[in-house]
């Protein structure tokens, strides 16, 4: 029997608000002061990026087409578009703050690869919270508490959730329509099979992690809807900008971390629990998908002071 049964009992109405469980991730985030002879090659990478000019000017070029920024001026990138930097043409020096971002959430993800602009300027409500919330990330970069690394954490993070916020109220501000409109090119019954194919992923995640058997793969949901693998693969891709793979890997991580939040629970256990027979499989999976051991993120997570340190900084 479900525990929350009785509070309908003699209800008149009542609204279920949606589940929300969401993993933000910003990284490569920094502040750099350069001269006139700085510039950053093309590149492309898997991950939304953020770039705004705080001082002097910088000649940027997004997808071909060729910006320039001045002190205040922000850009947004999305994952895949080729950009590089010419730098500052004057004789001042520049100084930009870029920050990477990505996110697990379908629905804002989606959203955000839908939105083709590239420079964010105007007067509008929506791009004000995304300004104060990135001045709110960069002053907690420059100017960090380093007399406690705790509260300097929490700091970080309610400016980073603050952006992630502006970032939803710009979705929604650029929505034509209560449901947003579907890709140029994209049939609804392309959408459809992704949302399906979402929702099953999902539920193989719970499933295991109740029963201990191992999350579902793309083949076995493929099977399941009468689609072949291949086809699967090209419309959640086509939707939602990332392979189903890599989209499960993330929900299994996530559960992972919050299990291991609980000290009670073994890695072991945890291992089992979301279908690992082998838990040195299991531990090397997670250090493959986090830069850390298992144990070390359950350090981490009760030391937050520490940093993972190491890792290669895209721009």
């Amino acid at each position: 029997m479900n525990v929350l049964d009785p509070g309908t009992q003699h209800s008149v109405d009542g609204r279920m608000s949606p589940d929300i469980q969401a993993a933000f991730h910003i990284f490569a985030a920094h502040w750099r002061k350069v001269n006139r002879e700085w510039q950053y090659p093309a590149h492309t990478h898997p991950m939304f990026e953020i770039n705004i000019v705080l001082q002097g000017s910088q000649r940027m070029t997004v997808g071909g087409q060729s910006y320039l920024q001045r002190s205040g001026d922000i850009l947004f990138i999305r994952p895949g578009v080729q950009h590089s930097s010419k730098g500052t043409d004057t004789e001042e020096d520049m100084s930009y703050y870029c920050l990477h971002f990505d996110i697990d959430d379908l629905v804002l993800r989606r959203s955000l690869l839908t939105m083709d602009t590239v420079s964010l300027s105007g007067d509008t409500p929506e791009l004000a919270a995304i300004r104060s919330s990135l001045d709110a990330i960069i002053s907690s970069t420059i100017l960090p508490d380093a007399s406690d690394a705790q509260r300097g954490r929490l700091v970080a993070l309610n400016a980073s959730l603050q952006f992630f916020a502006a970032l939803s109220g710009w979705v929604l501000a650029a929505m034509p329509s209560p449901a947003r409109s579907t890709v140029p090119g994209v049939t609804e019954k392309t959408v459809a099979l992704a949302n399906a194919i979402e929702g099953l992923l999902q539920e193989s995640v719970f499933t295991a992690a109740s029963e201990g058997s191992r999350a579902g793969s793309i083949e076995d949901i493929a099977a399941r809807l009468g689609y072949s693998p291949n086809h699967c693969n090209r419309a959640f891709r086509l939707i939602y900008g990332l392979p189903p793979r890599q989209y499960l890997s993330g929900l299994i991580i996530r559960h992972a971390k919050l299990l291991l939040l609980d000290n009670s629970l073994s890695v072991e256990s945890i291992a089992y629990r979301l279908g690992y027979r082998d838990v040195s499989h299991f531990s090397k999976q997670f250090k493959r998908w986090t830069g850390l051991p298992p144990m070390g993120y359950r350090q981490l997570a009760e030391e937050p002071g520490k940093t993972n340190e190491g890792a290669p900084l895209p721009r």
